[in-house]
């Protein structure tokens, strides 16, 4: 191949990555302009079409979104209506029923009055909405959202809320109004190979074979499977509004405050195939990182989903360093948000030998800390050793082995788990589902990185208890027992954790068992009965399901205070179980428990451990405890800014 083939073949490929990373967000504005799927698809690669063939102009020139854009919105109706023509009835779009199908929710009204309003509104009216929703990192070609289309959209929002009893609330009209055009912009998907697509338009014929001939019949498709996505798929959920990007990227830009507008970062932020696979991900879909981590390339993004307010939505990319976009994964997450945070986004990479933790934030944040695990020690506390993150403009990675489910970061005001891949975390799913000791064996093994072979499990208790140990008023369908277990698993250095696994007859249904959450205690109460308070039933009465490993025929529990009060009555015990309930049970701080056998002698008097949380108390922030240093070197990977 000479030269001027292959540099041929290089432009091509751009231009082709091109119309595949900006297809879904132009073809979206034509249909929420159009209301017709048809003649968006038509409108689209009309537009692209033309850029593909001045790309070289529109490269030079520094900026093809920009001219794609206004290819596009010259192919719909932008120029404003006259003054006092803006309310003037529009003729209703043919594909009107089909859009309402999908965006028509039995339990709430707004979507389809919202939509109907739209219909209503003039071509150029509804070119500004879905610019100023979808087009939203920077200056737009289009006309602003007039007055009057505010007040049309205003009155249907109202007239939809009072018709289900509902007060007028007229600062949720930008979030329904965005949402219902996000919800149309998802109701189109995109062509199986956008830039093929344009690619063959370069005569009438193959256009009218391709675009008149095939969309007239998938345009039906098209709506059809969408309202089976609508109905079947779980990341359905119509996400809020697209923010504004920074306009400067400056450090003090307020827009940091939000990762939904964060603009791209990394070496790779401008790729065009890894643009191209970030617009596949959806309207509302984010590049916030690009780039190779040494022997990994690693694309993270966010998602904006409107049932997690005030949290980060993270999706992430992965593939060896060097690899095209086509050639990248994604990621299998075990939970995929930053919760609590919108600023902070902190991600486990896996790679072929080991992992990294990619750190992003704001540009002003220099710092961070890691900590990967936790100790559980002889005396009953929960250690953690924390590893310093070192930022440049907010970006920051380091090197190690995988961890599991007590990984911890603290950056900004964020202190909380970073988001990691599924089988790195597999314990915090399965733990409640496998055998209760092996359960425990890999949740402590996932929390502290020790070898499950180092471990020592043990059942201290297998007992039966009452069948409506869970739940006081549900019919039981056989009048059995449930089951209690309480597991222990020894440290190489000492530490104990322990868990209680509660199952009841089966009268709770499939919601039937209770799995309480994993505590380290002193290692000489390893045996020790367990409290633990299952509810107030009735109210002001707690009710506490206690477990004796040793055993014993009564049990009661007492107030620690001088006069013992409140005070339970003496429980007989299920061989070394028992539901023990204690009328004004707050009253006390504490409770002494006291067993006796079957012949009244004193079998145990004592107060229960209480224990302290494997993973932690979100509450006091890395547990309350100081680190106890870093582990030596720690590897660093080169900064990804």
């Amino acid at each position: 191949m000479t030269t001027s083939h292959r540099a041929d073949a290089d432009t091509a490929a751009d231009a082709d990555r091109f119309v595949a990373a900006r297809w879904p967000d132009l073809e979206a504005v034509a249909l929420v302009t159009l209301l017709d799927p048809v003649a968006a698809r038509r409108a689209t690669t009309d537009a692209l079409v033309a850029v593909r063939r001045r790309w070289a102009d529109a490269v030079e020139d520094g900026a093809p979104t920009a001219v794609a854009r206004r290819e596009l919105v010259t192919r719909l109706p932008h120029t404003p209506t006259r003054p006092g023509t803006a309310s003037q009835a529009q003729e209703a779009p043919a594909h009107l029923p089909q859009l309402a199908a999908l965006v028509a929710d039995p339990d709430d009204p707004v979507p389809a009055a919202l939509l109907d309003a739209l219909a209503a509104t003039p071509p150029e009216q509804r070119l500004a909405l879905a610019a100023e929703v979808l087009w939203d990192d920077g200056p737009t070609p289009t006309p602003p959202v007039a007055a009057e289309t505010h007040h049309r959209m205003l009155a249907a929002h109202r007239q939809a809320r009072a018709a289900v009893g509902l007060a007028p609330d007229d600062a949720r009209l930008r979030t329904d109004l965005d949402d219902l055009v996000v919800r149309l912009a998802r109701s189109q998907p995109e062509p199986p190979d956008p830039a093929a697509l344009v690619a063959g338009q370069h005569s009438s014929r193959s256009r009218r074979i391709v675009v008149l001939g095939g969309l007239a019949a998938a345009g039906a498709a098209a709506l059809a499977w969408a309202v089976v996505d609508r109905r079947t798929s779980s990341t359905t959920a119509t996400p809020p509004r697209p923010s504004t990007a920074p306009t400067t990227a400056g450090p003090d830009d307020p827009a940091w405050a939000s990762a939904s507008r964060w603009p791209a970062r990394g070496p790779l932020r401008s790729d065009l195939g890894i643009l191209a696979l970030v617009a596949r991900a959806g309207p509302g879909t984010r590049l916030l990182w690009a780039g190779d981590l040494d022997d990994t390339r690693a694309v993270v993004a966010t998602t904006l989903l409107g049932e997690r307010p005030s949290s980060t939505s993270v999706r992430v990319w992965t593939g060896p360093a060097r690899a095209p976009a086509e050639r990248l994964d994604e990621v299998r997450l075990g939970f995929d948000a930053i919760l609590g945070a919108e600023d902070v986004v902190a991600v486990g990479v896996p790679r072929a030998e080991d992992a990294a933790l990619l750190v992003l934030t704001r540009p002003t944040v220099t710092s961070a800390r890691f900590s990967p695990f936790v100790l559980p020690t002889k005396t009953g506390a929960v250690e953690r050793d924390s590893l310093p993150v070192r930022l440049r403009d907010g970006v920051g990675a380091l090197a190690g082995r995988p961890w599991g489910i007590a990984g911890r970061v603290a950056v900004s005001a964020y202190d909380g788990p970073p988001v990691t891949p599924e089988d790195w975390n597999a314990a915090a799913f399965t733990s409640a589902t496998a055998a209760p000791l092996d359960g425990l064996l890999d949740q402590v093994a996932s929390a502290t990185g020790l070898p499950r072979r180092d471990l020592r499990g043990e059942v201290l208790c297998d007992s039966p208890v009452v069948g409506s140990v869970l739940d006081t008023a549900a019919d039981s369908p056989t009048g059995g027992d449930g089951r209690v277990l309480l597991s222990s698993v020894r440290l190489p250095g000492g530490g104990v954790v322990r868990r209680l696994d509660v199952r009841d007859d089966g009268r709770s249904g499939r919601s039937g068992f209770l799995v309480l959450p994993a505590v380290a205690v002193a290692s000489d109460q390893a045996d020790a009965p367990a409290v633990y308070r299952l509810d107030d039933d009735p109210p002001g009465t707690g009710r506490f399901l206690v477990v004796v490993p040793e055993g014993g025929a009564t049990c009661q529990l007492l107030a620690t205070s001088p006069n013992a009060y409140p005070v339970s009555k003496v429980t007989p015990m299920k061989r070394r179980t028992a539901v023990v309930s204690v009328v004004n049970a707050d009253d006390a701080a504490a409770f002494r428990l006291v067993v006796r056998d079957a012949d009244g002698r004193l079998v145990h008097s004592g107060v229960p451990p209480v224990g302290q949380a494997l993973l932690g108390d979100r509450d006091t922030g890395w547990l309350g405890l100081p680190a106890r240093g870093t582990s030596g070197e720690v590897p660093v990977l080169p900064n990804p800014a």
